[in-house]
């Protein structure tokens, strides 16, 4: 349950306590025969199996032709290594599936697509543990821009992922085909439905037919090996992981909201971590401080560190190591100070709450430099300054157009 806390000196703070969904396992293999298939199956293949709506004629198929992950293998190690390197999110989004009425399997389709690293981005652009395109992120509400990515926010991004898996949900009727359409596209699945004239597992996987792309096809295969894996209590037991069947226990994720401007520095001293620990929690910032534009943005830290943060955190909105203050001079426009500093107009407008194009002289601009690093542009000219007494006054005056 997510609770709401306003703290006493003004941030808001979600809290979510996680609920254990697996307290008390019994450790001990409960094992039952397919009369189809004579293949043994545990009581965590059967939840696995019922969750994406597969046959459990298929899953004995898919262990007969060896395409299970073997805990003894390289392989299996290097992907626990992946889960574990997801300890601060991972009991909060198995949560968040849970209350969305999505099976909590759906974790690794995330895993399948970018091995919970929050900063993948493919050759094709996708981004973030669930590798949203960035047409489909901004249609499911997350922004994009030059400071700040929520397609690598673990929690905005899964709220999202949410979203589109229950809108395929909806189009398909099965879980598994949802997993398929979410890899190929909604299009591309019906194509193959309409060619195979079913929309039956074994059938749309097949080998020899190829109704869907080799990527699709070994997709599904790879999050069902993952998820039976993942969940198999005996063999978990065995290698020393059982633990990971219970992670979520003890564990809690807070979100602070904090003044825009804040640097991630000042952040980390008043939540009495190291600024790395906090980049840990929140990869989608793309430089140090809270990004400008909003009054206020969403941080995470850990439950632990929460009481700490609300007696000694201070806001701090000193922004002089990422800015410089511009005064606009006769002849000036964005197009030309955008080059003359080597940032973008989209940049400038949007650190200044700019709407139009149009500039007044003496007009002060706040320029972000922490992008523009290699830049060659004197910041002692004459129209420049990085004296910063009174910032909101510069935002204000900068913003009128």
């Amino acid at each position: 349950m997510i609770k709401k806390i306003i703290v006493s000196i003004s941030i808001s703070v979600s809290v979510f306590c996680l609920a254990d969904s697996n307290d008390n396992i019994d450790f001990e293999e409960y094992s039952m025969y397919m009369p189809t298939s004579n293949q043994l199956f545990n009581k965590f293949d059967i939840t696995t199996m019922n969750a994406f709506n597969i046959p459990s004629e298929y899953m004995a198929t898919l262990k007969a032709e060896g395409r299970l992950i073997d805990v003894d293998t390289t392989r299996w190690k290097y992907l626990t290594k992946q889960y574990e390197n997801g300890y601060e999110f991972i009991p909060t989004l198995r949560k968040m599936l849970a209350d969305a009425d999505v099976p909590q399997e759906f974790l690794f389709l995330a895993m399948a697509e970018s091995e919970f690293k929050s900063q993948a981005l493919s050759s094709k652009k996708a981004a973030g543990i669930w590798q949203l395109m960035p047409t489909t992120a901004k249609e499911l509400g997350l922004i994009i821009d030059d400071y700040i990515d929520e397609r690598q926010d673990p929690i905005k991004s899964t709220q999202a992922a949410i979203k589109y898996l229950r809108y395929l949900y909806k189009a398909t009727g099965k879980w598994y085909l949802a997993a398929m359409a979410y890899n190929c596209g909604l299009g591309r699945l019906n194509k193959a439905i309409n060619e195979a004239h079913s929309d039956n597992i074994e059938i749309l996987l097949d080998e020899e037919e190829q109704y869907l792309p080799l990527e699709t096809r070994n997709y599904l295969r790879k999050i069902m090996s993952m998820s039976l894996a993942f969940s198999n209590a005996h063999e978990l037991k065995q290698a020393n992981k059982e633990y990971m069947l219970n992670r979520g226990a003890g564990d809690s994720l807070a979100i602070v909201n904090v003044k825009s401007g804040n640097s991630l520095a000042n952040i980390a001293k008043g939540a009495n971590m190291s600024l790395n620990s906090l980049k840990n929690y929140n990869r989608h910032f793309k430089y140090d401080f809270i990004p400008l534009g909003q009054k206020e943005y969403q941080v995470y830290i850990p439950y632990e560190k929460l009481s700490y943060f609300k007696q000694n955190f201070k806001d701090s909105i000193d922004i002089k190591s990422y800015f410089i203050v511009y005064r606009v001079k006769k002849g000036d426009s964005l197009i030309h100070i955008s080059k003359k500093y080597n940032v973008s107009v989209n940049q400038i407008k949007k650190a200044n709450s700019l709407k139009t194009n149009r500039l007044s002289i003496n007009q002060k601009l706040m320029l972000p430099i922490v992008i523009n690093k290699n830049t060659n542009s004197k910041i002692s000219n004459n129209n420049v300054s990085i004296s910063h007494n009174n910032i909101s006054n510069t935002k204000k005056k900068a913003s009128r157009s």
